[in-house]
C-alpha cells in the first residue's frame, strides 16, 4: 500500500511562452517586490492587460496576501493565484508554512492539479534546490487528509498532481532540481504515512494491525524485509520489561523489524527504535481522562519508523537502515503490572516499576538490547516519552540525548537543514541516581517533578553501553492539537536527512 496522495510531482524550465501554455486547474505564482519584472510573466501580464501587474503591487503593498484571477483566455490554466513569498532571509518554518497554506488553497479550490512557479525574481538567498524539496514535501504532506474512519462526513482530496516551474535553468541544474523534488516528494509520502498510522483511533491500530500494515508494505516495496517477534517470540528471549507493559492488555505485543539493505553488503546498519504504545492509558498508574484520546499518538515513534523505511525504499537509497517497531497496549486489568512490581530486562538487569504510566521506557529498554544483535553503526531511538519534554521545548524542537557527540551534533545539523529542527539536552553522570533503587537494578522513574526528559534517557543509557545512540524524545513535536489536531509526520525529514545527506 502507498500513502502518496499526489500521484506525480514534477519540475520543469519554462520561459514567458510556456507559462501560457501550462495545462493546469491552479496556477500559482509566488510575489515578491521584483515579480512584476521577471522575463516569463511578460506574456502573462499582456494578456491580463494590467490585472495581473496591479494584483502584484496589491500584494506587495500589503493590503492583500493573496488574489485568485480567472485565467486570460490565452492561456492554457483555468485559474491564477498570486500569494505574498516569504522574505529571502525567512526561516525555514515560515518557508513550510507558506508551502502549507498553499496546499491548504489548492484543496479549497477543488482543484485536481496544480503548478506552482518559483519565478527568477524569487530572492538569489533563496537556494533553489532546497526550495524545491522543501516545496515537494510540504505539497505532498499538505495533501494529506484523514478519512480512514469517516463515512458520511469524508472529505476526498481532489488533487491529484502537482508541478513546479522554473525559469532559465540550465540542463544541469533542471537535473538537480528534479533530484530534489524527488527527494522531497518521498519524504512528503513518508510523512503521510507516519500521520496515518499515528491518527488512526486505538481500536483501529493495535499491535497485530500495525504488524499487518507493516507487512502490507512488501506489496509496494519488495526490498523491504518484514519480520515480527510475537509474545512467546519476547518470552523466548526474556524480554521480561517489555512484556510487563502488555500483561494488562488482551491485546498482545508486537515487535515488527523493518530492514532495507541498500548499501554495501559489509556496511553496518544503522538501527531505528520507534516506541509503538498503540494506546495509554497509564496502566494501574492511571492518566487523568482528559485529553486521554491523544495517547493514541504514543506510537508515533513506531509510526516514524514505518515512514522513513518506506522513504527509504522508494528512494532506492544505497544505506542499510533496519527499523524496529516496538508495539504494545499499556491497560489497567486485574493481571496488570503494580507499581512496585520488579521485573528482568533482556539485558539481566531487574526493574522496580515504580509508576505503570513511565512504560514507554519498559519497551524501548528490551528493544534496544535487542538491537545489539544487527551489529550497529549507530541506533537512534525515537519515541513519545515524557511531558517533561513538552514544557522544556514545546512544538517547535524535539528533545535529543545521546552518549555519542558526534551522533548528536549530525541529528542537531539534519534538523537544521530539513526545518525539522531538534534540541539537545545535556546526559550528565549527573542524572544517573534517577535510576537508584533498593530493591532491583534500576527504577523506571526518578524521583520528583525535575528533568522528566532526561531522567528518562538516563535509564535508557544503561541499555546501550555497546554502541553509539541517541534517544529522540518527540512528544512535543509528532502530533499537534487544537483546530489541526493530528500527527505532524515528525521526525521522517529530519531522519531522511541524516540517514541520507548526513554520512553516518
Amino acid at each position: 500500500m502507498t500513502y502518496k496522495v499526489l500521484s506525480s510531482l514534477t519540475a520543469n524550465n519554462v520561459n514567458s511562452a510556456d507559462v501560457l501554455k501550462v495545462k493546469t486547474d491552479l496556477l500559482i505564482i509566488g510575489v515578491n517586490k521584483k515579480t512584476a519584472s521577471a522575463p516569463e510573466l511578460k506574456d502573462l501580464q499582456s494578456s491580463t492587460k494590467s490585472l495581473v501587474a496591479e494584483s502584484i503591487n496589491v500584494i506587495n503593498e500589503g493590503s492583500r496576501k493573496s488574489i485568485f484571477l480567472p485565467a486570460p483566455d490565452k492561456a492554457n490554466a483555468k485559474n491564477i493565484l498570486l500569494i505574498k513569498e516569504p522574505d529571502g532571509d525567512a526561516a525555514s518554518f515560515l518557508v513550510i508554512r507558506y508551502f502549507e497554506e498553499i496546499m491548504a488553497m489548492v484543496k479549497s479550490s477543488k482543484a485536481k492539479d496544480f503548478a506552482y512557479l518559483m519565478s527568477s525574481a524569487t530572492p538569489k538567498t533563496i537556494d533553489l534546490n532546497w526550495a524545491a524539496e522543501i516545496a515537494a514535501r510540504t505539497f505532498e504532506a499538505a495533501a494529506y487528509t484523514f478519512n480512514a474512519t469517516k463515512n458520511k462526513t469524508a472529505k476526498p482530496v481532489t488533487v491529484k498532481k502537482g508541478a513546479l516551474l522554473f525559469s532559465g535553468l540550465t540542463p544541469a541544474k533542471l537535473k538537480s532540481i528534479k533530484s530534489s523534488v524527488q527527494f522531497g516528494h518521498a519524504v512528503g509520502e513518508g510523512m503521510n504515512a507516519t500521520k496515518h498510522l499515528g491518527d488512526l483511533p486505538g481500536n483501529h491500530c493495535t499491535p497485530r494491525i500495525i504488524e499487518s500494515k507493516t507487512k502490507a508494505l512488501k506489496k509496494d516495496f519488495p526490498a523491504l524485509k518484514i519480520s515480527s517477534l510475537n509474545e512467546k517470540d519476547l518470552a523466548r528471549l526474556k524480554m521480561g520489561s517489555y512484556l510487563s507493559v502488555s500483561k494488562g492488555s488482551d491485546e498482545p505485543p508486537r515487535m515488527i523489524t523493518v530492514e532495507y539493505r541498500g548499501g554495501a553488503k559489509d556496511k553496518q546498519p544503522l538501527v531505528l527504535v520507534g516506541k509503538g504504545i498503540t494506546f495509554d492509558t497509564g496502566g494501574i498508574s492511571l492518566k487523568p481522562g482528559s485529553a486521554m484520546d491523544e495517547m493514541k499518538w504514543d506510537m508515533c515513534g513506531a509510526a516514524s519508523v514505518f515512514g522513513i523505511m518506506q522513504t527509504l525504499a522508494r528512494l532506492k537509497a544505497k544505506v542499510n537502515v533496519v527499523g524496529l517497531l516496538v508495539c504494545a497496549e499499556n491497560m489497567p486489568s486485574a493481571r496488570a503490572t503494580k507499581p512496585g512490581d520488579v521485573v528482568t530486562s533482556m539485558s539481566g538487569q531487574t526493574i522496580e516499576i515504580l509508576n505503570t504510566d513511565a512504560e514507554g521506557r519498559l519497551v524501548l529498554c528490551d528493544a534496544l538490547t535487542y538491537a545489539k544483535k544487527f551489529k550497529p553503526s549507530h541506533v537512534i531511538d525515537m519515541a513519545t516519552l515524557t511531558g517533561a519534554v513538552v514544557v522544556a521545548l514545546g512544538s517547535p524542537a524535539s528533545g535529543v540525548m545521546a552518549n555519542n557527540q558526534a551522533l548528536a551534533d549530525k541529528i542537531l545539523a539534519a534538523g537544521e537543514a530539513s526545518g525539522d529542527r531538534a534540541w539537545q539536552l545535556p546526559l550528565w553522570e549527573e542524572y544517573a541516581h534517577c535510576t537508584k533503587t533498593k530493591f532491583a537494578d534500576l527504577a523506571n522513574i526518578g524521583g520528583g517533578r525535575e528533568a522528566g526528559t532526561i531522567h528518562a534517557a538516563s535509564f535508557l543509557s544503561n541499555f546501550t553501553k555497546d554502541y553509539k545512540w541517541a534517544h529522540m524524545d518527540i512528544a512535543a513535536s509528532a502530533w499537534t492539537g487544537g483546530a489541526k489536531k493530528g500527527g505532524t509526520g515528525r521526525p521522517v525529514p529530519l531522519l531522511a536527512e541524516l540517514i541520507l545527506k548526513g554520512n553516518l
